[in-house]
């Protein structure tokens, strides 16, 4: 069963939930364990990571450029095959369809 945070919240509220002893932080340690829960959340390893969660996607384009959305349906099959490329190189499927969209544009120059 899942965690009811609307009633922990109000017991928060009220003072019904309880501090368990040795483990308020203050100053420096709390900024660092914040950090940290920060980025176990967001899945970040480092703070230059999470500064990336929190403030969104980077643009792809120029530095400060914009960076517009192709969109294309592909056969599942081919779908697949980009998955799996993209699993075996340890890289976004998006950074695998960019490259081969540029590679086939300069082909064609």
């Amino acid at each position: 069963m899942g965690t009811n945070y609307d009633k922990l919240a109000e017991r928060a509220e009220r003072g019904g939930l309880t501090v368990k002893p040795g483990t308020v932080r203050r100053g420096r340690a709390a900024a660092d364990e914040a950090q940290r829960l920060l980025m176990d959340a967001a899945g970040a390893t480092s703070a230059d990571d999470l500064t990336r969660v929190v403030l969104g996607r980077p643009r792809v384009g120029a530095k400060g450029g914009a960076s517009p959305v192709v969109r294309a349906r592909v056969p599942q099959a081919l779908k697949d095959r980009v998955a799996a490329i993209a699993e075996r190189e340890q890289r976004k499927e998006s950074d695998i369809v960019r490259d081969a969209l540029a590679a086939y544009v300069t082909g064609r120059h």
